[in-house]
């Protein structure tokens, strides 16, 4: 199988993307259901304002081949949380519940099987300052890392976009950023991090063991953007850890057409250790109003250290259909893995419904 050139699509996105992007009209990307926190101002500067808002989606994924061939995975979930604001001072605490597939034995996250149970947690609980002129400077005990906030930057697509391995959902962390102007960053920093769902905050399910699991090397990430022209914007993003390696990302946005490209260092495949480089590219059409058509590949190569080498390698086709002023929303999302790709997955098909309140 031929390579294919990682630095060769960088330059083909810095040089060849411009020329394309600049010339297209303003569009709404149909990006992943990420809900902003939205700008809340108090009537006087003396006044505290709050807002909650939040989502909820119901409907998930069917394999369509593979060990799991028309079995159904829920993916039916409910978040919200309420935002406090007073003068410079800020603050978020956001929550989430979803539901869980079980088989009879009790195993957790298992396609085709009935309804099991319900679990969540806090997954946003911070506080900062904002100084006049937008550098937000946020502690907190429950936050996403700066690069966890640009996950699907780049990705026009609905769901099934690749999932760049850097550090996500962080307990003790600090942040600082500037996201205003033609040039903005962030950065995080977090001590090694192991979390207990069983001295949580706010616990519940018992299949509420999700989170058990990760244990987060010490770590410090973060990312710079710079609007080369309007609609297209350049990014950089790096991460440094305590053992498991380093991730470069570089990437390229316009109103239509996306690129990224990373290299990590540590994260291998996940489940081995090693080196991972890949890349995505995405584009997206405002096909009627609120309709927007989108499609994206994304190929990475896994080189792994006691283990042989694997590539993943899929297309994706999705819908995004947005009405009542935004606060309802339905998507469509497929992915259909290469001839190229050797990693087994299956092919599948997601349908979500969602409604969002607190936007407005």
């Amino acid at each position: 199988m031929k390579k294919i050139s990682l630095n060769k699509i960088l330059m083909l996105l810095l040089f060849a993307s411009p020329m394309s992007l600049g010339a297209q009209e303003q569009a709404v990307p149909a990006e992943h259901n990420v809900l902003t926190p939205p700008e809340i101002t108090p009537k006087n500067p003396d006044a505290t304002a709050y807002r909650f808002y939040g989502e909820m989606g119901g409907g998930g994924s069917v394999y369509l081949n593979g060990k799991d061939q028309h079995k159904y995975s829920d993916g039916t979930y409910i978040e919200g949380g309420l935002e406090i604001k007073h003068g410079n001072w800020f603050g978020l605490i956001y929550g989430e519940g979803w539901t869980v597939q079980a088989d009879h034995q009790g195993n957790a996250w298992v396609p085709d099987h009935s309804w099991g149970g319900f679990e969540g947690g806090l997954n946003r609980f911070y506080g900062g300052y904002r100084t006049d002129n937008g550098t937000e400077m946020i502690l907190s005990m429950r936050n996403d890392s700066s690069l966890d906030d640009l996950q699907w930057w780049g990705d026009f697509t609905p769901e099934y976009g690749y999932v760049i391995p850097n550090t996500r959902d962080l307990t003790q962390a600090a942040k600082i950023q500037n996201l205003t102007g033609k040039f903005r960053y962030s950065v995080t920093a977090a001590p090694e991090s192991r979390v207990d769902e069983s001295k949580a905050l706010l616990h519940f399910g018992k299949y509420d063991r999700y989170s058990d699991k990760y244990t987060y090397r010490a770590m410090v990430n973060g990312y710079t953007q710079y609007d080369l022209t309007e609609g297209l914007t350049l990014l950089n993003g790096l991460e440094l850890t305590d053992g498991t390696g380093q991730l470069f990302l570089a990437g390229l946005q316009g109103k239509n057409l996306a690129g990224r490209i990373w290299h990590h260092t540590g994260k291998g495949d996940g489940n081995h250790p090693g080196s991972e480089s890949g890349m995505m590219v995405s584009a997206m059409a405002e096909a009627a109003s609120g309709l927007y058509l989108s499609t994206a590949y994304s190929y990475a190569e896994h080189h792994l250290d006691n283990a042989a080498d694997t590539t993943t390698s899929y297309a994706q086709a999705g819908i995004w259909y947005e009405y009542y002023g935004g606060r309802f929303a339905t998507a469509l999302d497929s992915k259909f893995y290469m001839s190229n790709d050797n990693t087994g997955a299956s092919n599948s098909v997601f349908l979500m419904q969602y409604f969002y309140w607190g936007k407005s």
